[in-house]
């Protein structure tokens, strides 16, 4: 049986990754690819290594799939403008938006679905050879999922199927495990530098501790992981770290993570006498002065 003809319509990091993955393991026939510009497009297929850079999708495009790799704000636009010139023309349509719901392609008329690729894609090198064993979230609906799921087990990923009413979730808990994790590193970083560590005793110290962190993690509970002064109960230190953010422009956000921890530490070991004081230090500053005033 032959694979299927893909095309895509926004063709960016996520999408040429993609589309060069499955090509790769020989999932899917390279089609058009259509971007903001011929030349982002050739640039994609250059990437991908097959298909054909295009202006505009052609108007028959009869029983082959469409990749929409567009940003989450444009998929509704564009899926109302193409109903209007290639109505029902896809044996099946999907896009790799983690919060927005596969429904937004319905205009098109055909069957639907959305895939989410848990990955992230700054770099699209070291992306692609992390493909296999990447984890893809899939939404919509059945007949078009099977077989998206399908093409990307047999290239090597692993296929997870969620409900559309609990996308937003999804996604908010993706960008919170990864994106956040980097705004993290930032602030470490920033007060590693404010301490007279050098940036690559930083980085290493810093990159050991997370990724023993995530160890602990992938077997235990995060309340059951936690430790440090806040754990302890420890209204000093805490002081201290917070006039330390504080003299670095830091102090809102190691605030506001203080009194998330601290909520993650009482529903592990219960109220501690120091509690109340703590949560007054790591209260936001702007509303502790007002209540003052």
């Amino acid at each position: 049986m032959n694979p299927p003809r893909l095309h895509c319509l926004g063709c960016g990091r996520a999408a040429k990754v993609i589309l060069r993955w499955l090509r790769e393991q020989a999932r899917v026939d390279i089609g058009q690819i259509c971007n903001r510009s011929l030349a982002s497009a050739r640039r994609a297929v250059d990437f991908i290594g097959a298909g054909e850079a295009v202006e505009v999708l052609a108007a028959d495009l009869s029983g082959d799939w469409l990749l929409m790799g567009l940003p989450d704000g444009e998929l509704e636009a564009a899926a109302l403008g193409l109903s209007c010139r290639m109505p029902g023309q896809f044996a099946l349509a999907f896009h790799l938006s983690g919060s927005m719901s596969a429904s937004v392609l319905d205009p098109l008329g055909v069957p639907v679905a959305a895939v989410h690729p848990v990955r992230a894609f700054a770099d699209a090198d070291s992306a692609l050879a992390a493909m296999p064993g990447t984890r893809l979230v899939g939404e919509g609906q059945a007949q078009p999922l099977d077989r998206l799921r399908t093409i990307f087990e047999q290239a090597g990923g692993r296929w997870l199927v969620i409900d559309g009413g609990g996308k937003a979730a999804y996604h908010a808990a993706t960008v919170v495990a990864s994106n956040y994790l980097v705004t993290l590193n930032q602030l470490a970083r920033t007060l590693a530098a404010a301490s007279g560590l050098s940036t690559p005793d930083a980085v290493d110290l810093l990159d050991g501790l997370q990724r023993a962190g995530l160890d602990v993690l992938g077997q235990s509970a995060p309340a059951q992981a936690l430790t440090g002064p806040i754990e302890r109960g420890d209204v000093a230190a805490v002081a201290r770290l917070v006039a330390a953010a504080d003299g670095q422009g830091q102090g809102g956000l190691f605030r506001a993570l203080g009194r998330a921890t601290l909520d993650i530490a009482l529903s592990a070991r219960g109220q501690k006498p120091s509690d109340p004081a703590m949560r007054v230090i790591l209260a936001d500053a702007s509303v502790a002065t007002s209540q003052r005033d």
